[in-house]
């Protein structure tokens, strides 16, 4: 009896684990958001670089007054280096922010790059964009 309760229990975890795991990926996907990131594919040291975030809002969330940022790999993580307005068009149903940010690459010698926005639905997040620092 005592085993069986036990086969349950640890079941049970089993279980709650699972669900901690996968619904926040499976409500990250259902916002009906997607954004891509685009930029050049390599930039000198220190150069300013043009790196634009196109949104595609099906659920038509509104404002035009939300802000998008823009982050940065550094240290292993990531850290945020900017925030611009986004640019609303079709109704509210797509939106782009261009962001100027100045090349630094990592040790390897390149930048990471990934831009985010916060909505009614969570957060959305783009693409990793990578460029190569000379």
């Amino acid at each position: 009896m005592m085993k069986q309760f036990r086969s349950l229990a640890l079941l049970v975890v089993a279980a709650a684990l699972l669900v901690a795991v996968f619904v926040p990926a499976a409500v990250a996907g259902s916002t009906g958001v997607k954004i891509k990131l685009r930029g050049p594919s390599a930039a000198d040291n220190g150069a300013m670089i043009k790196l634009t975030a196109t949104i595609r809002n099906s659920l038509k969330y509104g404002g035009g007054n939300r802000v998008a940022t823009i982050m940065q790999n550094q240290d292993g993580g990531l850290k945020r280096i900017g925030s611009k307005a986004v640019t609303w068009s079709l109704g509210g149903s797509r939106g782009t922010v261009t962001f100027w940010v100045r090349a630094t690459a990592s040790a390897m010698g390149i930048a990471r790059y990934r831009a985010a926005w916060r909505n009614p639905g969570g957060t959305t997040r783009s693409n990793v964009l990578m460029v190569e620092i000379d």
